[in-house]
């Protein structure tokens, strides 16, 4: 079973949810072997050029000789560190920019998540209907008629009355 944070925008909730996120908590491959083009696929900007410039680093010590072990071991936490806790990092950045962490759901699938946040949410209100005019209460059936409603086809003659 998977975590799953649920994310609502600033100012609001939209009536069809479309802006809602579900973010499931941890581990990411793509962040394991692209780190900084994850980063930049959620707008982690400032974090991206930094893994980028620490992967960089990381390269260079690779060919620098008696530090090819030390540079690989350091990429290797870099893409660790980011796959581990990227998500996190990015929900909280989300919560930065003001969006509202509305819940922690524990689910098996995405969907499932979702079917249970949206099961605990009220439906909008449907609006009641307004009263039918007293002209068209006057076609009601009449009692000893036959017919349990008006006139059949173009004119209402109640029945023969």
């Amino acid at each position: 079973m998977k975590s799953y944070l649920v994310l609502t925008p600033p100012g609001g909730t939209d009536p069809d949810h479309k802006r809602t996120i579900f973010l499931a908590d941890g581990f990411s491959w793509l962040a394991l072997i692209f780190p900084w083009i994850w980063l930049l696929t959620k707008r982690l900007w400032l974090a991206a050029a930094i893994v980028f410039l620490l992967q960089l680093l990381a390269g260079r010590m690779i060919q620098v000789a008696g530090f090819e072990v030390a540079g690989f071991l350091f990429a290797l936490a870099i893409n660790l560190a980011v796959a581990l806790e990227g998500r996190h990092f990015y929900s909280e950045t989300l919560i930065r920019r003001g969006w509202t962490l509305d819940a922690v759901l524990t689910a098996d699938t995405l969907d499932t998540a979702e079917e249970l946040y949206f099961s605990g949410q009220q439906s909008p209100e449907i609006p009641e209907r307004p009263a039918a005019p007293d002209w068209a209460r006057r076609g009601e059936a009449r009692p000893g008629t036959g017919w349990d409603q008006g006139g059949i086809g173009i004119f209402d003659h109640h029945g023969g009355r």
